[in-house]
């Protein structure tokens, strides 16, 4: 499908964040005209009590009434509204769907473990640069659940495993007493994911497996090893995190009270909070898999989204798209 000058919007209620982007497609390129992100927390205590709370809720809301301006303005031509972990678990989400959906004028979908992997590759092959061929990983580590997407494009093979793991839940089951327990933490991760891995048919010792990590953790671990005063996307895109790096940044960080963790330049609204965890499931999963980097994708979820308003997602061939390597 060829669209010429189609101006194309797109918003990810995320457990943590909610997320806007509204931008022109022309010729395969996505030429943004405004992006937004609120931490809202959507999925604060649902691990506990499975209901969103109305403090939250209300968040939400406002942060909605922002997005709706925007829509006004630039009026796109399409539009999606998806929800992830929070609304799929939550079982008052209908309270909040209801309000949401009147606010911003647009069904929203509650999208699948499954197709949030494939949005999040649809959007991460969307800021390809050379071309993404043999064996990869796609890990999206959000607020209440973490997609793993896996193909090796030498056999075919690929699959799809969403765990229930997001750094919001494990932050406050395990990192939020005067003492953390990691331990505990750690044996949940390493159990979880080696299932994962189990049900991807993963195989035990590849050589070579390109792991790209995209979401909030991964672009903020990216922004503290580049050592950014402010954010700047076309250096997070494609940087490489070393297994070592992460192993330091583990050591700084978790030493670092939450509020302390809050103030480093950077990371988004209450993201220091969360972002141990988020970043010890990471260190699990390149563990497990046996490689010692992975890349960051500025890009993923929220471009998804906004071309699945434009034409289905279909199964993607990545030998046609490219990723970028760090130049």
């Amino acid at each position: 499908m060829t669209i010429d000058q189609h101006i194309a919007a797109g918003i990810d209620l995320g457990s943590n964040t909610f997320r806007l982007l509204v931008a022109i497609c022309s010729a395969g390129n996505l030429s943004v005209l405004d992006k937004k992100l609120v931490t809202v927390r959507l999925g604060r205590g649902l691990a506990e009590n499975k209901i969103l709370h109305e403090r939250a809720m209300q968040k939400g809301l406002e942060v909605l009434r922002i997005f709706r301006k925007s829509l006004d303005h630039y009026q796109p031509q399409s539009i999606r509204v998806c929800g992830t972990e929070a609304l799929r678990q939550a079982a008052n989400s209908y309270l909040f769907l209801q309000n949401a959906e009147e606010i911003l004028q647009s069904k929203i979908d509650i999208v699948s473990g499954v197709e949030e992997a494939h949005l999040n590759l649809a959007g991460a092959l969307s800021g390809c640069r050379e071309p993404l061929s043999g064996t990869f990983l796609l890990v999206d580590v959000g607020g209440g659940s973490t997609e793993l997407l896996f193909t090796d494009q030498a056999t075919g093979q690929t699959g799809v495993e969403s765990m229930g793991l997001g750094v919001i839940g494990l932050t406050e089951k395990f990192l939020t007493a005067p003492q953390p327990d990691i331990a505990a933490m750690d044996a949940i991760l390493a159990d979880t994911i080696a299932n994962a891995l189990e049900k991807l048919r993963f195989p035990g010792k590849l050589s070579a497996v390109n792991i790209i990590g995209c979401g909030g953790t991964a672009t903020s671990l990216a922004a503290l090893d580049l050592n950014l005063t402010s954010y700047n996307e076309s250096l997070v895109h494609a940087h490489i995190l070393q297994r070592n790096t992460m192993e330091e940044l583990w050591s700084k960080l978790i030493v670092l009270p939450a509020d302390r963790r809050n103030e480093l330049p950077c990371l988004g609204e209450g993201r220091g909070e969360i972002l141990p965890a988020g970043l010890r499931i990471y260190q699990m999963l390149l563990k497990l898999v046996q490689q010692d980097r992975m890349r960051v994708s500025d890009t993923g979820l929220l471009e998804g989204i906004l071309l699945s308003s434009i034409s289905d997602i279909p199964s993607l061939d990545c030998s046609q798209h490219n990723f970028m390597p760090k130049s």
